[in-house]
């Protein structure tokens, strides 16, 4: 192993002193890089340089920021990359595959900047949206106390069709009602109103389902209440960040806290009504 760290060192170091040869040099003093005619090597790297081909490549030929040229005598077996500079090709190059050319100018650059700046945000959105389903439950549990936790219980052994059925019904009539509203301008507060109380209805939905989750853990017994809310949101959000089955998975928690909503307030009224 000495030998062969000995042997690449001198080989470096003799790269280094030929100049205008394609080596290391190139890529940390920013030079341009020439591969003479006659000569070959295995592949070329360019960094803020131009590069010369007039030999051999065996490999691959990258340019960053920096001109190609492909002399008549060049041979490249290998893929050609050039980002941020032009390909100037002569006739008789001999070219063993493709040549990919990305331009830098501004159009590309403020595309690559709108890009990256979306994708950016959307994953920042995602990011909190995730935290918002794993921290409000447990939020909500903490500082409900007794409250929130006989509502839990109360839908803890509740058949989830018949929740899953009644929050059905519920987002047509809230649907067809918010469309009337929509064509009056007096109706759009009311309507924010109402999606506020979805907004509410959700998260009281969310607390129930992770609370009912996380109390199917084996071991939970011996668990806190907010610990059970905690691995069930978690486990929600999980599997509502897979394509296609998170959309469906999340559609159906909508409607089960519908459910849970319109029962609790159907509860309440039978009891004002009863009193």
């Amino acid at each position: 192993m000495k030998k062969l760290s000995y042997a690449g060192c001198l080989f470096m170091l003799f790269m280094l002193l030929i100049p205008g040869m394609a080596s290391a040099k190139s890529l940390f003093e920013h030079q341009n890089t020439t591969v003479p005619a006659g000569q070959s090597v295995d592949d070329v790297y360019v960094v803020g340089g131009d590069a010369d081909i007039l030999g051999q490549v065996q490999g691959i030929v990258v340019v960053i920021n920096g001109n190609l040229h492909l002399g008549s005598t060049a041979r490249v077996t290998g893929v050609i990359v050039v980002i941020g500079g032009k390909v100037d090709q002569d006739p008789g190059a001999a070219l063993g595959d493709d040549i990919y050319d990305i331009s830098l100018d501004n159009a590309t650059q403020n595309s690559f900047l709108i890009g990256g700046g979306l994708v950016l945000s959307l994953w920042v959105l995602q990011l909190a949206g995730n935290l918002l389903m794993v921290l409000v439950p447990v939020l909500i549990r903490v500082l409900g106390k007794k409250k929130i936790i006989a509502f839990t219980e109360r839908y803890q052994h509740e058949s989830l069709g018949r929740l899953l059925y009644a929050g059905f019904l519920s987002g047509l009539v809230i649907a067809a009602l918010s469309a009337l509203l929509l064509v009056t301008v007096i109706g759009i507060p009311i309507l924010v109103l109402i999606l506020l109380a979805l907004l509410v209805a959700l998260a009281m939905g969310m607390t129930v389902i992770s609370y009912r989750i996380g109390d199917m853990i084996k071991g939970s017994e011996r668990m806190p209440d907010w610990v059970k809310v905690l691995i069930g949101a978690s486990m929600l959000t999980a599997f509502s960040s897979i394509p296609l089955i998170g959309w469906i998975l999340l559609l159906v928690v909508g409607f089960v806290s519908l459910g849970i909503c319109t029962q609790w307030i159907a509860g309440k009224r039978k009891k004002t009504k009863n009193d």
